[in-house]
């Protein structure tokens, strides 16, 4: 299943990891179509039993989404970084971006190397972990990549995938894990989410669990938009017949 199974920035709730690689606090694969299958020990009515969910998943829409994903000690409220990097002539390379009421904007020029996303509410929290050497780091290591916070989970993605069998891809990996992902780890060992009201529970408020997402980049958004223009063509068709039909008799009567 893929590492974070609500979904990654978008595109792992749309794709099964291949070519998974796992090391201490770190793991990479790549986002692809296919099928997976989960089994579980539960119990019911008191006896054990093994329940298998099979999933199958079409491709991420953007095409395969390499991912370096670095444990974190706390669970964090859900952030977002876009890469203006790897962005298309318009818009935003990712699948779905945040509402943009969500947007922070940060100190110096790191506006114009990533757009941050924070939940309502959680701006303090992202100044907290996002301090000038992290964003220095971000923009040196990881500056081409698009960056979520999830859950206990960072997340680098790569749009394309990674090229795993070039030894320079690898000595980045050690680069990011070394100096990001230990300056993440720094800034997040100690956070702890007020809302919840009890400093040791290893828990984010409902709140900042989840960034809202653009509704229209959404495959039901998406079919509502259509089927809504659909709508309003089939009524201005009607409409004008309707014009003309009524114009036609009013010139029988009057005629």
């Amino acid at each position: 299943m893929p590492p974070a199974t609500t979904g990654l920035i978008e595109a792992a709730s749309e794709g099964i990891v291949r070519d998974r690689i796992t090391g201490q606090g770190w793991e990479i694969g790549e986002l692809a179509g296919g099928t997976a299958q989960r089994v579980e020990q539960r119990e019911l009515f008191g006896r054990p039993m093994t329940v298998t969910t099979t999933v199958s998943m079409p491709a991420p829409s953007s095409g395969p989404t390499g991912y370096l994903a670095i444990t974190l000690p706390r669970r964090m409220p859900h952030m977002i970084l876009d890469a203006r990097g790897n962005d298309p002539a318009f818009g935003s390379s990712l699948p779905r971006p945040p509402m943009v009421d969500q947007r922070l904007s940060l100190e110096g020029d790191f506006d114009s190397h990533f757009r941050l996303f924070v939940p309502r509410g959680y701006e303090r929290d992202a100044l907290v972990v996002f301090t000038p050497d992290l964003m220095a780091l971000m923009i040196d290591e990881a500056g081409d990549f698009d960056v979520e916070l999830r859950d206990d989970r960072l997340f680098v993605y790569a749009r394309g995938g990674f090229r795993l069998q070039d030894p320079a891809t690898w000595a980045r990996f050690e680069r990011m894990i070394a100096v990001v992902g230990a300056k993440a780890l720094d800034r997040t060992e100690r956070y702890a989410d007020e809302r919840v009201g009890d400093a040791a529970a290893n828990v984010v408020a409902p709140a900042g669990e989840r960034l809202r997402r653009r509704w229209w980049r959404t495959p039901l958004g998406r079919f509502a938009l259509i089927g809504g223009g659909i709508l309003v063509v089939v009524l201005g068709i009607f409409v004008t017949v309707l014009v003309v039909i009524v114009s036609h008799a009013v010139g029988i009567v009057t005629g």
